[in-house]
């Protein structure tokens, strides 16, 4: 795992291998953020990564110009990860919680453009995590996207979805808040 692009391209991540982290892989990671080059300007925008794992995608959109990172995880193994290379890289802009997903966007009242989410696989919440997403005040009033990225037999139909990709057995469903106008 690498950083793509910007600030910190080229940088190698540490060995890691955590318990129920499935890293987003570069050529798949590159996919996306063409995607997303695509329809947000990365530069100065707040940017939240749930399911963080590793840090590498939120990482990734702070090379690129994001001005805030938030990463929430609930695995105290992958905390200590991104606190070591946010040390190491010493990024103060980067805030890291060790929290449950769901309740951190229950819980959240900061506005932010981009949202990604990586849960596992094998998360029975998925939809709970979509629909509160969607029907979060902070994101309904931003102009802001959720991408989920999630396993290939997964289909979201939302009004808020503008788009779909899949790579292999991972889909990136993309949606738009309500004042997005995508």
């Amino acid at each position: 795992m690498r950083i793509i692009h910007g600030k910190y391209q080229g940088f190698q991540f540490p060995a890691f291998h955590g318990d129920n982290t499935r890293p987003t892989s570069d050529l798949v990671k590159e996919s996306l953020f063409n995607i997303l080059d695509a329809q947000i300007d990365l530069e100065g925008i707040a940017v939240i990564d749930l399911f963080a794992g590793t840090g590498n995608i939120g990482l990734e959109c702070l090379s690129r110009g994001a001005s805030q990172l938030i990463s929430v995880d609930h695995m105290l193994q992958n905390v200590k990860y991104m606190d070591a290379l946010k040390k190491n890289l010493n990024i103060p802009e980067w805030q890291i919680f060790k929290m449950d997903a769901l309740d951190f966007v229950v819980k959240n009242k900061s506005e932010v453009n981009l949202i990604f989410a990586d849960p596992p696989y094998d998360y029975a919440p998925i939809h709970n995590l979509v629909q509160d997403v969607l029907s979060a005040d902070w994101f309904k009033n931003s102009n802001s996207i959720f991408v989920l990225e999630h396993v290939d037999r997964l289909v979201f139909r939302h009004k808020n979805v503008f788009l779909k990709k899949q790579y292999g057995n991972t889909s990136f469903t993309c949606f738009n808040s309500d004042k997005n106008t995508f």
